[in-house]
């Protein structure tokens, strides 16, 4: 398990990230390796440690940040 301060992150946590990267990339067709894949990265990941991991969560997150 990797620590981040006060949480704790385990690799279904982990996967649920990636799987909300590759599903939000495929979406909004991102390329994953380009700027806004990058710009996406940042933005899930930031989110990710604030709390919110599930993989549901992040998408609708993506969703709304780029629907507005």
């Amino acid at each position: 398990m990797t620590s981040i301060p006060d949480k704790l992150i385990d690799g279904a946590s982990d996967a649920n990230l990636l799987a909300a990267f590759t599903k939000a990339c495929e979406q909004h067709g991102f390329s994953p390796d380009g700027q806004d894949g990058s710009d996406l990265a940042i933005v899930l990941s930031h989110a990710f440690e604030r709390g919110i991991t599930s993989e549901e969560a992040l998408i609708a997150l993506v969703r709304n940040l780029t629907d507005g």
